[in-house]
């Protein structure tokens, strides 16, 4: 068996259709003019037929009006596009010849109709078209005015010809003006495309130039609304770059963990005020939980054309450099701690062997060389803490707080950590604690005291918060029924480092907390006192002056 291979038969074509459902304009432009006379000339006829039937009677003016019809059907079914563009100029003549058999021999003005074929070579054809069209025009009018002698023949077709010729001028130089002002409305047109395209790849390069950098970057009116901004910024606050009016996913702090920042001291509101800032620190919890450190700056933009003025946000992620300056200062700190006791030793025995009376010349004065020598690194060394105590001091803000909520939010964390260990916490703050300080040291202390609290406090254990004020000092106890402290260990245990053998078997640590929340403390001029007892427990006691010692000093001087 011989397979033949089957050639599927070729689908019509698609252009074919369109071509014969959708006409070019050009088609449309000479269906649409020989159709509006061809309709003229069908109403004259039943005008005729209802008012003048014997004029049918008349062969040249039957004979007229059948070939304005036979023309329209016939210039309907042309394929224009197929052919030249003065063959549509048979059509014409053909309609100034069945016009003129519809013209002659009657007492009607039938040569008005003249006026289609005048306009449509007078709009679309070179003036030496319209002259021939005219001068077919006359030759009919001269051939009627044989056949029918009258005295007033010449000057009748000196009348039509004047007022066609008119009408043919002034419609031909009307087109050309159009055709003039349309070449200039598409050059101009081209021109604005080409500018609008222009204008667009600038902004399309702007908007990869300003994501493809780390910056935040922020345009924002002088009425506080979002203009525009970049990924970056996008990102850092929680955006919808399709939607910048969509409140931000980010929170504002103070600082870590510390309080939020109010509306009004936002970089995005001092700049919407018209303020002028440079390197506004400002903590930044993100919508996917991480703690960023921005610093925010803000620039002027003067208005152009149309637009006003407005502001620009600059933020710059600086969250590494932040935490390696506080790394720094507090390793700085624990050294300098640290040195502090072997450089005392040093001291302190150099200082012993001198007051030997047996000593040598020779031993005394490298005893002595040893003893400056000392002095000198544990001056150096004092003046490292100090200058790094800043890490633990927290006088970067201080503000108005409410001591109590700050417990409240702290026990709210903790809480969950004391339900898994079996730990009930019992908050005693019924009244306000209002203070002067920083908030988020305060909320470093607060955390450090109850967490060491839950940690050191077994199972079906107690924990109280009790908070109160009296005489502008505001009292706050974290009470236990955990392990305690032995008296030996007691006076040791702020030491950076120093752990009890109990608290080394009940939880991990790093024994930094107590030292760092008393430095705290006493940073803000107050007090911090442990009273405890091994095996029953520990109370801690923190007392803080209302107002912090910088704010004292001021409205000293203020008064």
């Amino acid at each position: 068996m011989t397979l033949k291979r089957v050639t599927p038969k070729a689908a019509p074509s698609l252009v074919d259709d369109q071509t014969l459902s959708a006409p070019d304009t050009r088609t449309r432009s000479i269906w649409l003019t020989q159709l509006v006379l061809a309709a003229s000339v069908v109403i004259i006829g039943v005008l005729v037929v209802a008012l003048r039937p014997s004029l049918f009677g008349v062969w040249n003016f039957a004979v007229g009006v059948l070939a304005i019809i036979v023309v329209t059907v016939a210039s309907l079914a042309v394929p224009w596009t197929r052919l030249p563009r003065e063959a549509v100029l048979v059509v014409v003549f053909l309609d100034t010849l069945a016009i003129g058999l519809m013209a002659s021999n009657t007492e009607l003005r039938f040569g008005y109709l003249w006026v289609f074929p005048v306009m449509w070579v007078a709009m679309y054809f070179p003036a030496t078209m319209l002259g021939a069209v005219l001068a077919t025009i006359a030759v009919i009018l001269l051939l009627d005015s044989t056949s029918n002698p009258d005295s007033n023949a010449a000057l009748r077709i000196f009348i039509v010809l004047l007022s066609l010729g008119f009408i043919g001028i002034t419609a031909h130089l009307a087109m050309r003006q159009m055709r003039a002002l349309r070449r200039v409305l598409q050059r101009q047109a081209r021109r604005l495309s080409e500018t609008l395209d222009r204008r667009s790849g600038q902004e399309r390069r702007t908007h990869e130039i300003l994501n493809g950098v780390d910056a935040g970057v922020a345009r924002i009116s002088l009425s506080g609304s979002l203009l525009m901004v970049n990924d970056a910024f996008a990102r850092l606050y929680g955006l919808d770059p399709r939607d910048v009016s969509q409140p931000a996913k980010s929170v504002e702090y103070t600082g870590l963990r510390g309080m939020p920042v109010p509306l009004s001291e936002r970089p995005l509101a001092r700049a919407a005020r018209g303020e002028i800032f440079t390197d506004a620190r400002v903590w930044v919890f993100t919508a996917s939980g991480e703690w960023r450190v921005l610093s925010v700056s803000s620039k002027r933009l003067s208005g152009l054309d149309r637009e006003d003025a407005s502001m620009l946000l600059l933020a710059y992620d600086v969250t590494a450099i932040t935490h390696a300056q506080r790394e720094r200062e507090r390793l700085s700190a624990i050294a300098s701690h640290e040195l502090k006791h072997p450089l005392t030793v040093m001291i302190g025995n150099a200082d012993l062997a001198l007051e030997d009376p047996d000593l040598s010349p020779r031993i005394r004065e490298r005893l002595e060389t040893i003893l400056r020598a000392s002095e000198r690194v544990l001056e150096m060394t004092s003046s490292m803490l100090k200058s790094s105590r800043t890490a633990f001091e927290g006088r970067e803000s201080y503000d108005d707080i409410d001591v109590r909520q700050i417990v409240v939010d702290s026990v709210d964390s903790f809480r969950p950590t004391a339900t898994a260990h079996d730990v009930t916490i019992a908050l005693d703050v019924h009244e306000p604690l209002p203070a002067t300080a920083d908030g988020f040291r305060m909320r470093q202390v607060v955390d450090n005291l109850v967490s060491n609290a839950i940690k050191y406090t077994p199972r079906d254990g107690d924990v109280r918060i009790t908070g109160s004020i009296d005489d502008d000092i505001v009292t706050l106890t974290v009470s236990d029924t955990g392990i305690g402290i032995s008296p030996d260990d007691l006076p040791s245990i702020m030491t950076p480092y120093f752990r009890t053998d109990t608290a080394k078997d009940t939880a991990s640590g790093t024994g930094l907390g107590l030292g760092i929340t008393r430095e705290i403390i006493a940073a803000h001029g107050g007090t911090l006192a442990i009273d405890s007892e091994l095996g029953s427990g520990t109370t801690v006691t923190v007392r803080l002056p209302r107002f912090a010692p910088a704010s004292r000093g001021a409205e000293k001087e203020d008064s």
